[in-house]
């Protein structure tokens, strides 16, 4: 660092921001290896970050994207709740949509970093417990009307106070859950991998000083915001709109809009959610930190830089909404399926109105999420909350390449691995009889979608299990762009008692008999451009391996 100014040198300004990468992924291990439910352990829904200590997002680990785009609302919302009174060695816990957090499942963690008295770092962990309560096993429940249907709400509480832990908020916590013994451990990992993040950003400070640090922060952020304006130079200028629609939320409902103008000025991008219908008395409601976040993903599909990957690259983009929106809802609504559901929904609105603007960089649709939580009782006689995150669909092509298959949604492309088989099988009371891709699900194109897949599992459960599903994308198919297909739809089923049922994607209460067989078949992705201009040996290796039958 220059002695006679704050400015950094290159050196070590990369170094130091691929230590502070290396301290969020330092995070996720020590939470993978820590963890008590499958959820974390196996399909690692859960993400860290560095922030700064004013909250904004310095770092992160390649994580669940839906996440880190909020993150610092959340710890923002902490640093305003205790204004001041925050001590070394306190960690603090959210989970609040109305205090910067998503939907209820999704605790964050956060410890601060102090040197020479002075708070100047957080470090951060949000994950999604397998049960927080509500009148739902799992968390998700599209018969909840107000949010205290789904769960526990936990505003910015101290979960450690001066390095002691809280036994009795702890213990609070996990009464409120249907598996006690898995949210405690959860709740302890998280706690050790956000100390353990900051004991490593205290030894950054102590090799290269608070000064170095600091400017490094500084320069980090300076430099997500050029990137991002710089790339905003090269788009076309304009406004332009887009809309895309969730599913119906019953049969005779309409499909439910999102409606978005994006104006890009060649600096900055004015994002416009305002015509968004009224919020629902459903779980359909996206908290703002949730929308701002699903814009933030959309904008980073589009960017070809690295340096934009920290909340710098936000200070170019402005999000508008109005307030009592379901875009933007007021309490109490009900939000839990803003993640997986709204949040994709409204990535795809923005895709749609960046379509004109940077053709060359849009993504077709993606798969969207359709999840189930079982709740039963296993062989031995406990009971237990399995949730699905196997079979995730096809990705969407894109100009110059076909979609990933089976990967996963747009709001979390690869984030959340599939379980093994063998660990669902031991840990369970289920039999995977069919995991396959599912030939023909991909939009057809120059560049074709990724497939979806098919997965059955066989429940051997000693009693009667709920099935809760919550999901999109059953009605309303992946787009294909530029004369591309879109891809299947989703469409489940379940076989009991010699008959063969349709699960619709809210249906509330379901219920899976001992032997039955319930059948995920994903959905497939977008194709993008004019199927008769795709490769001859690309048509030709699709047919040989059995991507498709004809």
């Amino acid at each position: 660092m220059d002695a006679n100014s704050n400015t950094v040198d290159p050196l070590t300004l990369s170094v130091v921001r691929h230590k502070l990468i290396s301290v969020a992924e330092e995070v996720v291990e020590v939470m993978t290896q820590t963890s008590f439910s499958p959820i974390l352990n196996q399909s690692r829904d859960f993400s860290s970050a560095v922030l700064s200590g004013k909250g904004e997002v310095l770092a992160q680990a390649e994580r669940v994207p839906i996440h880190m785009g909020a993150l610092s609302f959340a710890v923002q919302a902490m640093i305003e709740a205790f204004d001041g009174d925050v001590r070394n060695g306190d960690v603090i816990v959210c989970n609040d949509p109305y205090f910067g957090g998503s939907h209820l499942p999704d605790v964050t963690l956060a410890a601060p970093v102090f040197v020479d008295g002075v708070l100047t770092m957080w470090i951060a962990n949000r994950a999604h417990q397998g049960d927080i309560g509500g009148i739902s096993p799992g968390g998700y429940s599209p018969s909840a009307t107000e949010i205290w249907q789904e769960g526990l709400r936990i505003p910015p509480t101290k979960i450690a106070s001066g390095g002691k832990l809280r036994t009795d908020f702890v213990r609070m916590l996990c009464v409120n859950s249907r598996t006690p013994d898995d949210m405690r451990g959860d709740m302890m990992a998280q706690l050790a991998s956000v100390q353990r993040g900051a004991a490593r950003a205290s030894q950054l400070y102590a090799r290269y000083g608070r000064t170095t640090m600091e400017a490094v922060c500084t320069e980090i952020l300076n430099a997500g915001e050029r990137s991002m304006r710089r790339q905003f130079g090269e788009w076309k200028r304009g406004t332009f709109e887009g809309v895309s629609c969730l599913d119906p939320f019953t049969p005779n409902d309409d499909p439910v809009p999102i409606k978005v103008t994006v104006t890009l000025d060649g600096t900055s991008a004015v994002v416009d959610f305002s015509e968004c219908q009224d919020q629902f008395g459903n779980f359909i409601n996206s908290p703002l930190a949730n929308t701002i976040a699903a814009v933030n993903v959309a904008f980073m599909y589009l960017s070809e830089a690295r340096e934009s990957l920290n909340d710098g690259s936000s200070r170019a983009v402005c999000v508008k909404t109005r307030k009592g929106s379901f875009v933007d809802p007021k309490p109490p609504a009900a939000v839990a399926a803003c993640t997986t559901l709204t949040a994709s929904v409204i990535i795809e609105a923005v895709m749609d109105a960046m379509a004109e603007a940077v053709p060359h960089r849009v993504v077709c649709g993606f798969a969207r999420r359709f999840r189930v939580a079982i709740s039963g009782t296993d062989r031995a006689g406990r009971s237990f909350i399995w949730h699905s995150f196997a079979n995730r669909g096809g990705a969407g092509a894109h100009q110059g390449g076909d979609g990933w298959s089976n990967i996963g949604v747009v709001h979390n492309p690869g984030g959340a691995p599939s379980p093994s088989v063998e660990r669902t099988e031991s840990a369970y009371p289920f039999v995977v009889e069919v995991y396959s891709l599912r030939p023909d699900s991909a939009g057809t194109g120059q560049f074709r979608g990724g497939l979806g897949g098919v997965y059955a599992i066989r429940y051997e459960g000693t009693t009667p299990a709920r099935i809760t599903p919550t999901g999109d994308g059953e009605v309303i198919a992946p787009y294909g762009l530029r004369g591309g297909q879109p891809g299947a739809v989703h469409y489940y089923t379940i076989e009991q008692g010699g008959n063969t049922a349709t699960l619709g994607s809210k249906d509330a209460n379901a219920t899976l008999m001992p032997g039955a067989v319930l059948t995920l078949r994903s959905a497939g992705g977008g194709g993008f451009g004019d199927p008769k201009l795709r490769e001859p040996s690309l048509v030709k290796q699709d047919l040989d391996y059995g991507y498709v039958t004809g």
